[in-house]
């Protein structure tokens, strides 16, 4: 028997969870349907590079081995923020999952995005995703709780702080400001720079920065030109290296029980083909943001040899902060640091 979502129309999660809680894949004589949700704008660089090539493969390959997508994008089926839920509940087959809006139910995930690991989305994915995976340290403390199976990762490197009307040669220049935050260990880099994190859905935020509302924003690169923010933000730092924002996109453990062999492989084949891909776009997208982002007005103060170790002190509590709050919590966050150090250090070599 067929089985899919009673609420697709709608997009209303609570429907759904409610309607189809015991799975949304079905099977049949051409073999098993995958309803997946993809969050992210076709023009979104996660999209661009890793979500559009993902779907395009298995599109490609999975109905030789009885793979099929029922695919729903650009968040109808439920908000981002909603998407661990769905997954885990089986409400969708296929979902993003975003540490930063997530803290309470994917703390030790949010490894990923503390500041002063490395500022190359490749390098910070490559780092991460071998301990994200089933058999890695933070899948095996955390993530298979959840009953989900991260397929492949995208750090979004580079975060910057931006603001309307202050320029930031220091952090002590952000005194006081009232910043946007993504949360999770963003929030812990806001109050590092001394300024007060606000919660605030990105679609918000235009209107919260004309009217003077917040005063800016931390934000990736690319992130300006896509909302239009170059309209509304004047100043922003350059290689503040204030961490990252990873993003996993995850099938249900149920539905990844399911698969066969071949069809597993199928979808690993495309994991690592949108794993490589999305890094690379973000690079790309990151590396023509600076320059366009110039040319419409925005002034860059750029972190200098002279000035980096200002910023890095003002960093330098936040990995011993967040392993003393998760820690505290029961949580083995040192272990997993040391895991992410080692690998970085390793990298480095």
């Amino acid at each position: 028997m067929k089985r899919r979502p009673k609420a697709v129309l709608a997009a209303l999660a609570a429907v759904m969870i409610a309607t189809v809680g015991c799975g949304s894949s079905h099977h049949d004589s051409e073999g098993i349907t995958l309803v997946v949700a993809d969050g992210f704008s076709g023009g979104h660089p996660v999209s661009k590079g890793g979500s559009a090539p993902f779907f395009a493969y298995l599109r490609e390959h999975g109905p030789a081995v009885g793979l099929h997508l029922d695919y729903y994008g650009a968040g109808q089926l439920g908000k981002t923020q909603e998407m661990l839920t769905l997954v885990r509940t089986g409400a969708v087959d296929m979902g993003f999952a975003l540490p930063a809006y997530l803290a309470d139910e994917l703390p030790l995930t949010g490894v990923g995005d503390l500041p002063g690991l490395t500022e190359d989305p490749c390098a910070t994915i490559q780092v991460l995703d071998p301990l994200v995976k089933p058999g890695g340290i933070i899948y095996d403390k955390e993530i298979e709780k959840r009953g989900v199976v991260p397929l492949w990762g995208a750090a979004v490197s580079g975060i910057e702080v931006f603001t309307a009307d202050r320029r930031a040669t220091r952090p002590e220049d952000l005194a006081g400001l009232l910043v946007r935050s993504p949360g999770g260990v963003g929030d812990r880099v806001a109050k590092g720079l001394g300024v007060a994190p606000v919660s605030l859905p990105v679609g918000d935020m235009y209107e919260a920065l004309s009217r003077g509302t917040i005063d800016g924003a931390l934000l990736p690169r690319y992130a300006v030109l896509s909302y239009s923010f170059q309209e509304v933000l004047r100043y922003g730092t350059l290689r503040a290296n204030l961490g990252s924002s990873t993003i996993w996109f995850t099938m249900n453990a149920d539905t990844w029980a399911e698969l066969d062999d071949t069809q597993r492989r199928v979808v690993r084949e495309a994991a690592e083909v949108a794993r490589a891909g999305a890094c690379t776009s973000i690079a790309a997208a990151d590396a023509k943001a600076v320059d366009a982002m110039r040319a419409a007005g925005i002034h860059f103060d750029e972190v200098s040899p002279e000035t980096r170790p200002q910023w890095d002190a003002a960093l330098a509590g936040i990995r011993a902060e967040w392993v003393r709050d998760l820690e505290s919590a029961g949580l083995d966050a040192r272990e997993v640091l040391d895991a992410i150090e080692a690998r970085v250090e390793g990298a480095a070599k």
